[in-house]
This record gives structure tokens, C-alpha cells and sequence, in this order.
């Protein structure tokens, strides 16, 4: 699939497997979008040994101790970890967050929220 994209797109370089992605000098960082299956821990633990920082898709894990023992990995490497909560510091998630906690709609016993259009830029 690799060398047919890469064939197709005019892709200098492609990969076989994420060992082969690892091992390559010439990658600075390493950025993991892989579904949030069993593999994530095991993929954290080989990016750590390449003493490489990551960007890693959100969730970090399966569940919290996993999310926690991935951050742990990168804190004792001293290396950086980033994952992909953006969101959160935008405008609107920022407001929807204070009025959910400030009283103004009276006390919440759950949310749900659907996005029926792309935010197209910051307010």
C-alpha cells in the first residue's frame, strides 16, 4: 500500500513498517495516528527508545492508566509527548465550558453535543 501511494503521489520516500519509520536518522519526531487499539503502549515504548518526541492523536490510551503509563514513559525519558487536544483552548469550547460550571444552566446531569458544522477559523 506504502509504495503505491507513495508511486501514485510522487512520494520520494515511503515505509513498510513503523520499525523501519523509527530506526530513519533523518526523522526528527514522531507523530502516531494509529486507532486507539492494543498497540498504543507497545508504539510509545519503541518511540521512547528512539529518543524522539511524539505527537500522539488523542485518546493517549485506552483508558486512564494506560494514558497515564504512555506520559509516564515520555516524563522519565525526558522527552516531549504532545497529544492532539486542541480544542480546548478554543473560544467557544472555553465558553461552553464556564457556562456549564457557572450556574447559568442551573445544575447539569449530563451533556451532549453534535457538531453540525466545521469550525472554520477562531473567534
Amino acid at each position: 500500500k506504502a509504495k503505491d501511494f507513495a508511486e501514485r503521489h510522487n512520494v520520494p520516500r515511503y515505509y513498510s513498517s513503523i520499525d523501519d519509520v523509527l530506526e530513519d536518522d533523518d526523522i526528527d519526531a514522531i507523530y502516531v495516528a494509529t486507532p486507539p487499539g492494543g498497540d498504543r503502549l507497545e508504539i510509545a515504548q519503541a518511540v521512547v527508545k528512539t529518543g524522539k518526541p511524539c505527537y500522539m492523536e488523542k485518546p493517549l490510551g485506552r483508558d486512564g492508566n494506560e494514558a497515564q503509563e504512555i506520559a509516564n514513559l515520555f516524563t522519565q525519558a525526558n522527552l516531549p509527548l504532545y497529544t492532539a487536544y486542541y480544542r480546548r483552548s478554543m473560544s467557544k469550547f472555553i465558553e461552553c465550558h464556564r457556562i456549564m460550571h457557572d450556574g447559568t444552566l442551573g445544575q447539569l446531569t449530563s451533556v451532549t453535543c453534535t457538531l453540525h458544522l466545521p469550525f472554520l477559523e477562531e473567534d
